[in-house]
């Protein structure tokens, strides 16, 4: 059910906003992950080394 009120709310944003826009916040918000990742990764190594 979760799923389907979720695609709901993409569609619904697709259709205000334009396409164009949800993919460039989609992948932004995927990016973002990504460079959280990267950034707790650095610091673990920076730990290791002190």
């Amino acid at each position: 059910m979760e799923m389907n009120s979720d695609l709901l709310a993409y569609m619904e944003l697709i259709s205000n906003t334009g396409f164009p826009i949800v993919i460039s916040l989609y992948l932004l918000h995927r990016m973002e992950k990504k460079l959280d990742a990267l950034v707790s990764a650095i610091q673990d190594l920076s730990r290791a080394f002190q």
